[in-house]
């Protein structure tokens, strides 16, 4: 049976790096460490290093990732990057995602709905999309919310026409083209915005 030799790491936090010969290390507090008698320089089985992962690693990144789930609702990309940065490995990681994702805590897709949805009347398909990307959820997942959707309607942006084209008195065609920049940069087609402009000052 091939064995591994393990060194033990200091860390910045409270953590040891448990450093495993050819295999994946995994981050231990001091406790675990002298409760399974772990040595540096000691030699030991995949099969240990592998329960050792289980009992203490897993266990850990599941909870973290339940802590993170409890406070807001994140995408899986999201998750992923705070696991990382609270010193797990990346098979704890996986572990825990299996989870989150079979158990239902997770879901991309259903979280890509509800974002484009509860903000399609504030901002632009194209502002929600880079924000959805942002936030690590799969272009494939991104493409199919936005196809079931299809083109923004007028109806998001109306109210935002009406709230910011108030700020101009003089109705001509400089104040027009200040109203076309303004959600030109929001990432908003200026032809809708064209159509709900002129209806406005027409009226």
């Amino acid at each position: 049976m091939m064995e591994h030799r393990i060194r033990l790491l200091a860390t910045e936090g409270k953590k040891i790096y448990l450093d495993i010969e050819g295999e994946e290390g995994i981050y231990l507090y001091p406790g675990e460490i002298k409760k399974c008698g772990l040595k540096d320089g000691m030699l030991l089985s995949l099969e240990e290093i592998e329960k050792l992962r289980s009992t203490f690693a897993v266990p850990r990144a599941k909870k973290r990732a339940l802590g993170i789930l409890v406070r807001q609702d994140q995408t899986a990309g999201e998750i992923i990057t705070k696991l990382k940065k609270s010193g797990n490995d990346s098979r704890s990681i996986q572990a825990a995602m299996d989870f989150l994702v079979e158990s239902g805590y997770v879901d991309d897709l259903a979280y890509a709905r509800d974002y484009l949805h509860s903000r399609r009347k504030r901002k632009s398909f194209r502002m929600i999309r880079q924000e959805l990307m942002g936030k690590g959820i799969s272009s494939d997942i991104i493409d199919l919310v936005f196809e079931e959707e299809g083109e923004q309607k007028r109806e998001d942006l109306e109210e935002q026409v009406t709230r910011y084209a108030r700020r101009f008195h003089q109705r001509d065609r400089a104040s027009m083209d200040k109203v076309y920049a303004h959600f030109h940069r929001k990432g908003y087609d200026t032809g809708l915005v064209r159509d709900i402009l002129r209806e406005i000052w027409q009226d």
